[in-house]
């Protein structure tokens, strides 16, 4: 007798962990470009700004540091993790249903 210690894979829950993933990839994609002063009239460049502003709304001013690019990597930093944590956790949450 053959036992499996495969798990099987809830595709909800990683449809919510490659979603959560994906918010933060642009969230981080938009710190690096910040901080490294990439040209803000660039396409690419103001669509990533554009989709980060949005998504880190509710993290605006956690921190108030006086160095511009510090603030951007703390609070956008901050709205990665929350985004990544929240992700894991509803995903675990949802595989065990």
């Amino acid at each position: 007798m053959v036992t499996s210690t495969a798990r099987r894979v809830n595709p909800i829950a990683t449809v919510v962990s490659v979603v959560a993933a994906g918010i933060a990839v642009i969230i981080v994609l938009h710190i690096i470009l910040f901080v490294f002063e990439a040209n803000p009239a660039n396409g690419a460049v103001e669509t990533i700004a554009d989709w980060a502003d949005w998504l880190t709304r509710w993290a605006r001013d956690v921190f108030t540091p006086d160095n511009v690019k510090a603030r951007v990597a703390a609070n956008y930093g901050l709205a990665a993790v929350v985004y990544l944590a929240v992700g894991a956790f509803v995903s675990r949450l949802v595989s065990r249903v």
